[in-house]
């Protein structure tokens, strides 16, 4: 098993105890889309011990420029299985929860509470304020990412400061937000802030300095801008 993750615990911030660490994490991604494949394919790569999956939709042919890990034959048939069977195949010393359901107010509870870390990869104004609303009520942290057209930012919130999604957006205008299936989106800018959704995930399990609390990272892939701003509390 060491073998395995060798090339990473020779990393001085992972090591044998944050493998350990990793192993005994567990971690609910909400979407099963462009960023929720990347986020589940690497935490899974990583060793991450428990992964749970939650989505109700099924493969659409419109998934498959940037949902990287569907194929055509996949078309019609549930996400979460589909993408459960194939990390199984990739990791399968991993346990892989698959949860076919939607995010509401009256499910996220019994959804989310066996998992330490919510990675938000949905992109519907109304499910985003579910799950921050869970993760403040219920202490959790929340890594928060987003990507529309060739852009995408990240954050983390709920974590040592208690930032929230309430800190970034005027919540009347975000509940009526488009979905990047609205607006339309570029597959690189998935990897990428699928990547950092990633990485934010294992610094906070190995409870590293430096995580994105309190700050977006911004990456625009067409004028090849990134920027880290500060969050300011919203007090109101």
């Amino acid at each position: 098993m060491i073998d395995r993750y060798q090339k990473q615990i020779v990393i001085p911030e992972i090591g044998e105890s944050g493998q350990k660490h990793l192993a005994n994490a567990s971690v609910l991604i909400t979407g099963a889309g462009g960023l929720g494949v990347i986020v589940a394919s690497y935490l899974v790569a990583m060793g991450v011990g428990t992964i749970g999956i939650c989505d109700f939709d099924k493969v659409e042919v419109s998934n498959l420029h940037r949902q990287i890990l569907f194929t055509p034959s996949d078309i019609g048939k549930s996400k979460v299985s589909v993408l459960a069977e194939k990390l199984r195949l990739q990791n399968p010393n991993i346990i892989i929860n698959r949860i076919e359901k939607k995010i509401e107010k009256n499910s996220v509870i019994e959804i989310a509470k066996n998992y330490q870390i919510i990675c938000d990869c949905t992109d519907q104004g109304m499910s985003r304020t579910i799950i921050n609303d869970y993760c403040a009520e219920h202490k959790k942290v929340l890594v928060h990412g987003a990507v529309s057209d060739w852009q995408g930012y990240i954050t983390v919130f709920h974590y040592l400061n208690g930032f929230s999604l309430k800190d970034i957006f005027d919540f009347n205008n975000y509940l009526k937000s488009e979905s990047c299936s609205e607006i339309g989106v570029i597959s690189p800018i998935c990897g990428i802030i699928g990547s950092y959704m990633t990485t934010e995930t294992i610094k906070v399990i190995l409870n590293l300095e430096d995580v994105l609390e309190g700050k977006i990272l911004y990456v625009n892939l067409l004028n090849n801008q990134i920027r880290k701003i500060n969050i300011k509390k919203n007090i109101s």
